[in-house]
C-alpha cells in the first residue's frame, strides 16, 4: 500500500515540476564571479532544488553517524546486561536445586 502511495506521490511532483517549467520556460542570466551564463529560470530552480538537497544530506550526516554509534552502544550494553541477566537466573536456579 505505502509503494502505491509513495508512486503516486512522486507521479504528482513530477506533474507539479512540469507544470513549473512550462509556465517558467523563460530565459535568464545568471551573473557568477567567473562569468555568467544563460538558462531557462526552471533548470536554475531545479539546481537550486538538488544543491539544496545535497547541503542537507551533507549536514545530516554527521547526526545519523552519531546516532547510529550511540545504537551500537546501548545494543552492546543491552547484549552485556541480558548475560548477566542469564547468569544470575541459572545461578538462582542452582541454589534453589
Amino acid at each position: 500500500m505505502s509503494r502505491v502511495l509513495y508512486l503516486t506521490l512522486a507521479i504528482l511532483v513530477a506533474l507539479a515540476g512540469f507544470a513549473f517549467h512550462l509556465r517558467n520556460n523563460q530565459a535568464i542570466s545568471l551573473d557568477y564571479f567567473g562569468g555568467s551564463i544563460d538558462l531557462e529560470l526552471s533548470w536554475l530552480m531545479v539546481a537550486t532544488l538538488v544543491a539544496g538537497v545535497l547541503l542537507g544530506v551533507l549536514g545530516m550526516t554527521a547526526s545519523m553517524l552519531r546516532l547510529k554509534r550511540e545504537a551500537r552502544r546501548l545494543a552492546r550494553r543491552n547484549e552485556q546486561a541480558q548475560r548477566e541477566l542469564d547468569s544470575l537466573r541459572a545461578v538462582a536456579l542452582k541454589d534453589a536445586g
